[in-house]
Formats: structure tokens, C-alpha cells, sequence
């Protein structure tokens, strides 16, 4: 049985300007008919077995995975392309082309519409990088993937851009892959500073945890739940509701998930992020103005202090 993922922590949400606004557009919806819904596709990236260049736990992290994978093609809407696990883990299939080589995430992460990564994170300086399986060639970084923050964009570490390509939502099954402390610097990955710009692609949603989340046969019904429930209600609720765990593991911690989005302007976002759902997308964002996300107040997970809203 499921803990019970209602608790005296408040769910808020927050939104925040983050540059000026050229143009302000609305938000349209995606004219997709039942017939040719199928199109869309969902994949998966991660690592059960950290046993090559770089060493992490290993752990069976792909059988919880696989539940959200398995069921996110059950509703008409979209179909599996691509389960990788394990072979080819190294930073080329999650790093922007513009950003470092080898890359080439046009053709692999970033050419799905949903996508859920599972690796090893943690919080370094002001974002979260992921713990890769083989060395990816970079002389400074050669284990890890990451995602950018103010002064690491392009030439200076970052890699991680989403969106500029095809994706529309980020699901990152991952340690502290959205800590509090960062989160005014995460919407850096909804885009590439080079070509969204020029093309208007933009990622809408990443949804992540504040701290340690957690892997076992207990939470794997979790991940089927979000994929089912977010045809019904929104994405966003779907992982709040879904990703929230009480009381775990020896010490009693917390799950705390965390979901973000970006729109033009503060009626924007929060249209997106509270309106959005698997079979409900809208075009992609005109501009990012403002970032919004949703949170438990208070939420007190291992590896991390309780959550306290940046702004």
C-alpha cells in the first residue's frame, strides 16, 4: 500500500519574472486528431549498472521506469521509441551539439516529446548534473552531464539545452535534479541560447525532486500512476500527487517532487503548467518570461535541508 501522499506540507506555487518580454503571445493548442495522436513519442535514458568508466551504485532503476514507459503508449497518444539502458550512457545523448562534442542530442533525447531520464544527480554549485556511465571526452567533466546556471552557459561546462528540437516535457528521475536553491537558474535547460531563438522551440515542462529521491519495487506503481493519471489531470499534478512520499527509508525522510514551466508571461506559465496534460499540449512558448513552479512547503528530504521558496 502507497503512503498517503497528502500531509500537513502545503502545496504552493511560485512564479518569477526572468527577462524582459519582446512579444507576448498565447498560448495555442496543438489541433492533434485521435487518428494520428500516436505520433507522439515517449522515450527512456538511464543506467542500472554504473560498472564501466564511471563508478556509481548500481541499482535496478529501469524496472520503475519501465512502469511509466510501459503505460504512457496505453492511451492512444503515444507510442514507445526508444528504450536505452545502460549501453551508449554517455554524455552524446544528452548534450546539446552547440554546446560541446560529441553531442547529439537532436537525434536522441531531445527528439522525443516525453522523455524520463534516470541517473545518479546531485546539486553542484547552483544546478544539478548527472552521473553518466562512460567517460564523454570532456577533459573537466568527463563523468558527468549538466545542466546550465548563470555564468555556465555555452563553453563553460553546460550541456544539458531541451527543447530546441522536439521535446516538450523533461522528467528527471533523480537526486536533488530539482533543488530548491536552483530552481532560478532551471529554466536555463528550456532552451537553446543558440537556435530557439531562431527556431521557437522551447521545452514546457521539467519536472524533478528537491533532494534524494528513492528506488525500489514499492515505488514503481508510483511511475505507472503518473503516466496514467496525466491524461486525466495535469502533469503537474500528476507527479505532485504521485512523486509525493512520507516518511522514508530509516531516518523517516521525504520525497519532495518539484514541477516547472515557462511561459511568455506569469499567465502564461501558470495556464501551461496548471493546464498541460499528456493529451493536451500547446504550442511551444514564444519567449521565456517568466518561470513558475509548484512545491510542498516544508517538504524534508535526505541529502537536502527542508524546501524554502527562493523567492
Amino acid at each position: 500500500m502507497r503512503n498517503n501522499k497528502h500531509n500537513n506540507n502545503t502545496l504552493r506555487a511560485t512564479a518569477w519574472m526572468v527577462c524582459a518580454l519582446l512579444t507576448v503571445a498565447t498560448a495555442g493548442i496543438l489541433a492533434v486528431s485521435p487518428a494520428a495522436a500516436n505520433h507522439l513519442e515517449a522515450k527512456m535514458y538511464g543506467i542500472d549498472n554504473w560498472d564501466q568508466d564511471c563508478l556509481q551504485n548500481s541499482l535496478n532503476w529501469s524496472a520503475q521506469v519501465d512502469r511509466w514507459y510501459n503505460e504512457i503508449d496505453d492511451h492512444g497518444w503515444y507510442h514507445q521509441d526508444g528504450r536505452f539502458v545502460d549501453t551508449g550512457m554517455d554524455r552524446s545523448p544528452f548534450c546539446d551539439p552547440d554546446a560541446a562534442s560529441p553531442c547529439n542530442d537532436g537525434w536522441r533525447m531531445d527528439e522525443g516529446d516525453a522523455v524520463m531520464i534516470f541517473m545518479h544527480g546531485s546539486d553542484s554549485g547552483n544546478h544539478w548534473r548527472g552521473a553518466l556511465r562512460f567517460d564523454g571526452g570532456d577533459a573537466v567533466n568527463d563523468c558527468w552531464i549538466d545542466a546550465p546556471e548563470s555564468g555556465t552557459e555555452f563553453g563553460a561546462g553546460a550541456e544539458l539545452y531541451a527543447g530546441d528540437m522536439d521535446m516538450e516535457y523533461l522528467h528527471l528521475s533523480s537526486c536533488n535534479s530539482m533543488d530548491d536553491d536552483n530552481l532560478s537558474n532551471s529554466w536555463r535547460m528550456f532552451r537553446d541560447p543558440i537556435d530557439s531563438p531562431q527556431n521557437g522551440r522551447r521545452l514546457h515542462q521539467a519536472d524533478g525532486f528537491h533532494g534524494f529521491m528513492w528506488i525500489g519495487s514499492g515505488f514503481r506503481a508510483d511511475y505507472e500512476d503518473f503516466a496514467d493519471d496525466a491524461f486525466s489531470v495535469s502533469i503537474k499534478d500528476s507527479w505532485m500527487d504521485n512523486m509525493r512520499r512520507n516518511n522514508v527509508g530509516a531516518n523517516n525522510d521525504d520525497q519532495c517532487p518539484v514541477a516547472l514551466a515557462v511561459g511568455s508571461d506569469r499567465a502564461d506559465c501558470f495556464n501551461r503548467i496548471d493546464n498541460e496534460r499528456y493529451n493536451n499540449t500547446m504550442s511551444d512558448p514564444s519567449a521565456i518570461g517568466y518561470y513558475c513552479y509548484y512545491y510542498y512547503d516544508g517538504c524534508d528530504p535526505a541529502g537536502e535541508t527542508p524546501f524554502t521558496d527562493p523567492n
